[in-house]
Parts: C-alpha cells; sequence; structure tokens
C-alpha cells in the first residue's frame, strides 16, 4: 500500500493487554482451537496495512502517562511515514498512549461511560478522557453510544464511529438445528444480570419440565434445581453448547454498550435464535421477531415467555436461526468489521487502502 503522498506503508501498532499472547493466539487458530488469528479478528487490520504487527502493552506507569498527556505531539508531513497505533479498548489505551506513542492513535471506547462505583474508577474515567481526547478518532460498538461519548470527550475531543461488531463466521459455522429442545446461556461481563436470568429459567423448568439447561456463568448465586452451570467454557466448548442449543438466552442489567452482543452473534451464526434483554443498540445486532427476540430488562417473566415460545415451535424456532446466521454474514464478521476498523485508520492519518 501507498500513502497519498507517494509514501510507504505506515507503521501500524495492533495494541493488545499484556498476557494475550498473540504468537501463541495464531497456533491456537492455526488448529482450528479458537476463533480469529488474532483477538478480536483485528488481524484483518494487516489486508490493508503491510506493516502492521501485533505488541503488548504491560502495566500501567502513572509518570510515564502524565507526560504523555501533557506532551506535545508531534507529527511526520508525509502521510506514509506516520506511524498509527490502535487499541480495542479505553483500558489499554491509556497504556498505548505512553507505551507505543504514534502519530494518530485509534481506540474503542466500552467501559467508559458506566457510572463509577468506586474512587478508583471514577480517577481511571478521568484518566480515560484525557487519554481519549489526544486520539485521532474513537469507535463504540453501540449506535446510541456515539452521542454519549461525543458529550462525555467534549468539545474539541476526536471525532467518535459507530462500528459494528463481528464475529468469526467460519469458526461459529452454521450446524443443523437439534431435535431436541435445549436451553442455553452464556457470558460474565459486569453487566451480566444471573438474577434475572435464573427466574426466567425456574419458570421455563415449571413448564417444560424435561427441558435441558446449561449455563455458563461465574455467578455465585445459586442456580435453580437441575440447571448445570460451569464457570468457564473454552471456544470449542462454547461452540458446542451452540450447536446442541436450540435457543439463546441472555439477561442484562441496563448499559450502554450493548452487552450480550458477542454471544449472541455467535449464537446467531452457529443458526441459532437468541432471546435477550434489550439495552440501547442492541436492536442492531439482533431484529426483534425476525433474528431472536428482545425483551425488557429485569423482567424475568417476558424473558421466559420468549425463550418458551421458541421452544413450542421448533420450526418458527430453526428458521428464526437461519435467518440470523443471513443476517451475521450479511453484516456482523469480524473481517468486515476489521476492514471498516482499516478505513478508520487511513482516514485518520492520510493514507489509502489496498
Amino acid at each position: 500500500m501507498t500513502s497519498r503522498a507517494g509514501g510507504h506503508d505506515p507503521a501500524v501498532n495492533i495494541v493488545f493487554a499484556q498476557g494475550r499472547d498473540v504468537p501463541s493466539w495464531e497456533q491456537r487458530h492455526a488448529s482450528g482451537l479458537i476463533p480469529d488469528r488474532w483477538p478480536y479478528g483485528l488481524d484483518g487490520v494487516t489486508r490493508h496495512f503491510s506493516a502492521a504487527r501485533a505488541v503488548e502493552v504491560g502495566p500501567l506507569r502513572p509518570l510515564r502517562l502524565l507526560r504523555a498527556l501533557t506532551s506535545r505531539r508531534e507529527s511526520q508531513g508525509d502521510p506514509g511515514q506516520r506511524t498509527i497505533s490502535l487499541s480495542w479498548e479505553e483500558d489499554v489505551a491509556l497504556r498505548m498512549l505512553e507505551q507505543y506513542p504514534a502519530d494518530v492513535a485509534l481506540s474503542g471506547v466500552i467501559w467508559a461511560t458506566d457510572p463509577p462505583e468506586s474512587m478508583a474508577a471514577r480517577l481511571k474515567q478521568r484518566l480515560s478522557r484525557l487519554a481519549l481526547r489526544r486520539m485521532s478518532l474513537v469507535w463504540t460498538l453501540s449506535k446510541p453510544q456515539v452521542e454519549v461519548v461525543e458529550r462525555w470527550l467534549g468539545a474539541g475531543g476526536p471525532p467518535v464511529r459507530y462500528l459494528r461488531f463481528g464475529v468469526d463466521h467460519e469458526f461459529f459455522a452454521e450446524k443443523p438445528f437439534p431435535s431436541t429442545p435445549m436451553l442455553f446461556s452464556a457470558g460474565g461481563d459486569r453487566d451480566r444480570d444471573p438474577a434475572t436470568l435464573f427466574r426466567a429459567i425456574e419458570i421455563v423448568r415449571r413448564e417444560h419440565p424435561g427441558i435441558e439447561v446449561s449455563v455458563q456463568s461465574r455467578t455465585q448465586l445459586q442456580p435453580p434445581d437441575g440447571v448445570t452451570v460451569v464457570p468457564y467454557l473454552t471456544h470449542q466448548q462454547l461452540r458446542e453448547a451452540y450447536e446442541r442449543a436450540s435457543v439463546v438466552a441472555i439477561a442484562t442489567r441496563p448499559n450502554l454498550h450493548a452487552s450480550g452482543m458477542t454471544v449472541s452473534l455467535e449464537a446467531m451464526s452457529v443458526g441459532r435464535p437468541v432471546v435477550i434483554t434489550e439495552t440501547p443498540g442492541l436492536d442492531d445486532y439482533v431484529r426483534d421477531g425476525d433474528t431472536g427476540f428482545l425483551v425488557p430488562c429485569n423482567d424475568h417473566r417476558a424473558l421466559a415467555a420468549r425463550i418458551g415460545t421458541l421452544l413450542e415451535d421448533h420450526a418458527a424456532a430453526e428458521a428464526m436461526g437461519e435467518r440470523a446466521r443471513r443476517r451475521v454474514v450479511a453484516s456482523f464478521t469480524s473481517a468486515q468489521m476489521a476492514d471498516e476498523l482499516a478505513k478508520f485508520a487511513a482516514s485518520s492519518s492520510g493514507t489509502r487502502g489496498r
């Protein structure tokens, strides 16, 4: 790739948190154990920037961060000679700013708009705002979050764009719909709502006593009788659970960053309908009544009712899963997401993609 100014392909750092171990990730992906060659499918950026490389950032160093936040950033005149650093989310962006300074910096924003629950979280949120204001562009995975982040960053902040999340649709391949009904749920981020999920499952099991229910969660809450709960599943085990499921259900608390979209898209990619609590931005990923059902937060009865609808109508559930798979392939693959990220980087740096 060449720049508009005739220079060479800019150096691009794809920055991950320490411990991601991208070389090991690549080996496991090559063995068919995990999706995407790099975490989040960010290896797709290398299709557009041949000089892109994966790097890791260590623990935050406050004094160096302070210098990075207060220093003046000098940019090369030739776009082709500029360096680009890109991080998936704001916690990594803080460390990227002081460990991999670049002419052009981009980052996702996920957690920063959550209300801080402690003094430490409040301080980190303020530091994140200062760091993100120094970015050339930031993105969110939830469309309604764009306006919130724009207001939070304030006048003079970087452009904020919406990025559709995507999954590896080849790893999470479509599989025949199961003949035996089975309910599955997964996810452990801090905005999951296991209490509502378990109350819904209690209703479902009363109405469908023989239904198999499996839940992946780290919750300490006591599950309903007859429900299997495991704290962790490998990517392979997760894929197998989706394949066995006839319905995938997700309960979340109110949030702005579309919690549950990853599990939703993975399940949809396998060809399974989802039932998920509706929060801002989820309707872009799950079409209510078409590829799944959206229900109000904290409403276990509505969640149970929609799960029951799909368990009772095998043909409708299967057709919904087929539509879900087609929608993922058309709009929500990790390759498509990486292509869009590369466009963000190219437009911010004055280069052009391949």
